[in-house]
């Protein structure tokens, strides 16, 4: 865990690029920045790893059909680096394999998306498959739950998931087998897992994972299934190295996981600012649908701002909304005065659902080239930070408390 340290210059993350921030030197600024947080991992040690997983468990896979199941795009798990050994050595010893993408609700990869995701020579040479949320099968009611899932799962002898471990605002951390029982659910599975009834329950927050009911219910569709499930769980630093892995039998890689993160994005912060600054790395950066979590995360765990504070939010928002869910987001998100009895059922609709809630405590700005065309009630755009630094200062003075967040989802505040 890191202590916060009074600085005039940092940086924040916008997608790929690092954004230098400077203040003058009598600023009260803040940099929660753990710059001691565990370095990078060479990929070629994890690549090692993998192969003496599969040399020593070759029995759990000899001549069975294995589905490895794999995060979309917006999950950075070096999706190259260490799908080619995974693929290397099951070629030897399975009775066949295939790789799933676990899109949940999300768009499905066009040729040329699939192609910057995964590279052509993995692409030529190994079944890759998507997920539809049309082509499940019903398991049964779990934990209130209507519980389905993709129907090649069940012509698995043994099923890999490949997860990042980074906080989460249901889950408590992703990673685990949230890519199976929510990345390869049906509709009413993921819609019911994320209404605004559902995630407001006790429990249902960011980092957390003990009496969560989210991450309850995604453990018990793994047991319902009833077919062994391995993982290889990945934690990134905040310069989107590998920090931490695990890879072995599911729930142990997970738990070692959390653990891993906890240490490594743990911060401690003891008093509120008027200003919060938060980086928003890549993939996430690129949508508005998925960089505004990051007013949620920041909101939730521990109140890091004033009543009536500022939070600044870098990111790209290079891409439209593109599926259905993000392109319900933003319409909705774009009117004003919603009934209170209105239920947030379609999907994509619980994002607005929790940046309405951010937005009842403080004021939620992006910072971007990108301004998105129409307006957002509960949003303000700017185009450079100083911008919204000067603003800022209008509404508390020129001695304002700043705080800068480098990278918003690699970041956990405690007391």
């Amino acid at each position: 865990m890191a202590d916060i340290k009074n600085i005039g210059s940092c940086f924040v993350f916008s997608g790929k690029n690092k954004i230098r921030l400077r203040f003058r030197k009598e600023a009260r600024v803040d940099f929660l920045y753990n710059q001691d947080a565990q370095p990078g991992i060479p990929i070629s040690s994890l690549q090692t790893s993998i192969r003496t997983f599969f040399r020593k468990n070759h029995s759990a896979f000899s001549n069975k059909k294995v589905g490895i199941v794999i995060p979309d795009p917006t999950r950075d798990f070096h999706s190259r680096a260490i799908l080619k050994p995974i693929a290397g050595e099951l070629k030897k010893i399975t009775g066949g394999f295939e790789f799933m993408i676990s899109l949940g609700l999300h768009q499905r990869l066009s040729g040329t998306g699939l192609m910057d995701f995964l590279g052509e020579p993995l692409i030529r040479e190994n079944q890759i498959v998507q997920h539809s949320p049309k082509e499940v099968i019903a398991l049964s009611i779990i934990h209130g739950v209507p519980a389905t899932l993709n129907r090649r799962l069940f012509s698995y002898d043994v099923i890999i998931t490949v997860g990042v471990v980074e906080p989460h605002l249901y889950a408590g951390f992703s990673g685990g087998v949230k890519c199976l029982a929510i990345g390869l659910a049906g509709q009413e599975t993921i819609l019911h897992t994320h209404s605004p009834e559902y995630i407001s329950q006790k429990g249902v927050r960011v980092s957390n994972i003990r009496a969560n009911p989210f991450q309850h219910f995604l453990w018990e569709v793994c047991r319902k299934l009833d077919i062994p499930v391995y993982s290889l769980n990945l934690v990134n630093n905040q310069q989107k190295e590998i920090a931490f892995y695990s890879m072995g039998e599911a729930r142990r890689s997970f738990t070692e996981s959390v653990k891993a993160a906890r240490e490594i994005y743990s911060y401690r912060v003891r008093d509120p600012f008027d200003l919060l600054f938060v980086g928003c790395d890549s993939p996430k950066d690129r949508s508005l649908y998925q960089a505004s979590r990051l007013f949620n995360y920041v909101l939730e765990k521990k109140r890091l701002i004033k009543k009536g504070g500022i939070i600044c939010v870098f990111a790209g928002l290079n891409a439209q909304g593109e599926s259905q869910a993000e392109k319900n987001f933003e319409s909705l998100l774009k009117k004003s005065g919603l009934p209170d009895a209105y239920g947030f059922r379609k999907p994509g609709e619980h994002r607005t659902y929790k940046v309405i809630e951010a937005s009842r405590t403080g004021r939620l700005c992006f910072i971007t080239p990108n301004i998105p065309k129409g307006g957002f009630p509960c949003l303000i755009f700017f185009g450079h930070y100083l911008d919204a630094l000067n603003w800022a200062q209008d509404q508390f003075g020129k001695n304002l408390k700043v705080g800068v967040i480098p990278s918003g989802f690699s970041f956990i505040p405690c007391p």
